[in-house]
C-alpha cells in the first residue's frame, strides 16, 4: 500500500507530508508488515511553489496579445499561446507534438522551417517580416516575428522561442505615407516641368518683342 502525501500532524502539532508505504512479507511462517514514513514536507513546498510559478507564467503568456510558441530542435510544438490557437484554427491540445506540416501547405511550413534554423545557426535571436492568415476567420496581419534560440545548462541548443507581433497597423501607414511622399515628389517635379515649359512659351515671344523693340530705337527708319 502506497500513500504519496499523507498528512499527518506530529506531537508538537505542526502539519506535515509524508510518503507511507507498507510492505508484507513472510518471516518464519508469519506476515510481517513494514512501513516506511518519509517525510516530504519540503518537496512538497517545492512542488507547490513550482506549479504556482509555471500558472503565473502561463497566464503571462497566454495573455500576451502577441503570437507566442516553442518548438523543438525538430519542429515540433512544446506550447503556444491563445493568439497562436487563432493562427492555426486549433487548440493547444491539438497543436502540441505536431508541426508546421500539419497546419500549412509545404511552401509556408518550409519559410518557417528555414527560420527557424537560421536562429539556431545563429546562436542568438533573428527576425523577420511576413504576411500570415489566421486560420479562424480568414483575416490578414503583417506580422515582426522574432525567433530565439533556447538552451539548457550545458549551452545545448534545445529549441526555439517564437514571437510574433501584428504590425499591419504600422505598415500600413508606413505605405501611406510612402505614397503620400511619392505624390508630393511627383506634383513638385510636374510643377518645375510647367514652370519650366511656361517660361520657355514666354521667352520666345519675348525674345522677338525684344528684338524688335531694339529695332526700333534705331534712328532713321521708314514709314
Amino acid at each position: 500500500v502506497r500513500y504519496d502525501n499523507l498528512p499527518l500532524e506530529t506531537a508538537d502539532g505542526q502539519k506535515i507530508s509524508v510518503e507511507f508505504v507498507s510492505n508484507v512479507y513472510i518471516v518464519n511462517k508469519h506476515k510481517v508488515i513494514q512501513c516506511n514514513i518519509r517525510d516530504i514536507t519540503e518537496r512538497k513546498l517545492a512542488e507547490n511553489s513550482l506549479i504556482i510559478s509555471e500558472n503565473r507564467l502561463r497566464t503571462l503568456v497566454q495573455s500576451i496579445p502577441d503570437l507566442i510558441w516553442v518548438k523543438d530542435v525538430n519542429g515540433t510544438y512544446l506550447l503556444c499561446n491563445i493568439m497562436f490557437e487563432r493562427f492555426f484554427g486549433a487548440s493547444e491540445a491539438e497543436i502540441l507534438g505536431k508541426t508546421d506540416y500539419d497546419f500549412v501547405n509545404k511552401e509556408l511550413a518550409d519559410f518557417f522551417r528555414e527560420h527557424d534554423r537560421k536562429a539556431m545557426a545563429a546562436g542568438k535571436p533573428t527576425s523577420n517580416e511576413e504576411w500570415i492568415t489566421f486560420a479562424d476567420d480568414g483575416h490578414r496581419a503583417y506580422l515582426e516575428t522574432i525567433k530565439a534560440p533556447m538552451f539548457d545548462a550545458k549551452n545545448n541548443i534545445i529549441g526555439i522561442l517564437g514571437i510574433g507581433r501584428d504590425i499591419t497597423e504600422r505598415k500600413l501607414i508606413e505605405k501611406e505615407l510612402l505614397e503620400a511622399k511619392n505624390n508630393a515628389e511627383e506634383s513638385n517635379r510636374l510643377k518645375l516641368a510647367f514652370l519650366a515649359n511656361m517660361s520657355h512659351e514666354i521667352r520666345t515671344p519675348m525674345n522677338g518683342i525684344l528684338s524688335f523693340t531694339e529695332l526700333l530705337k534705331q534712328p532713321m527708319l521708314t514709314g
